[in-house]
């Protein structure tokens, strides 16, 4: 397997992986999401199902790419426009509320998540376009 595989291997369920734990913690009350405006819980708390996409399509494209099945290339640009879709949402929601401009210590974290999901989305999208026969 070369380098690169690996590499998109290991975010493909880093990415899943996280978003995962981020579930748990939030299901447990061990993270607790804090109204910074109104209805911003209702909108966190809205992006479970959406998540739960994330999650299955970061599963599916690390797993063929251990079995080196070229369905991987399908999954590995869906979760790639997955990532891109929320990442630019956020930041659009963000931008709107004027939370793009509060530098608490969790919105710092939602801005690397964000952040992550656009670079990451296009990543994705890039290394499995390659792949794709003309």
């Amino acid at each position: 397997m070369k380098p690169s595989s690996i590499i998109i291997c290991i975010l493909s369920y880093l990415t899943g992986l996280g978003i995962l734990l981020q579930w748990i913690l939030l299901w447990t009350d061990i993270f607790l999401v804090e109204e910074k405006i109104p209805g911003f819980q209702n909108y966190f708390m809205s992006f479970q199902l959406a998540d739960l996409w994330i999650i299955i399509n970061a599963f599916l494209t690390g797993t063929f790419i251990l079995l080196k099945n070229s369905k991987s290339t399908l999954f590995g640009i869906s979760l790639g426009s997955a990532m891109i879709f929320f990442g630019l949402y956020s930041f659009l929601y963000d931008w709107r509320t004027k939370l793009l401009f509060d530098f608490s210590s969790g919105e710092i974290f939602g801005k690397f998540i964000t952040l992550y999901n656009i670079i990451g989305g296009v990543l994705f999208i890039v290394y499995f376009s390659k792949s794709i026969k003309k």
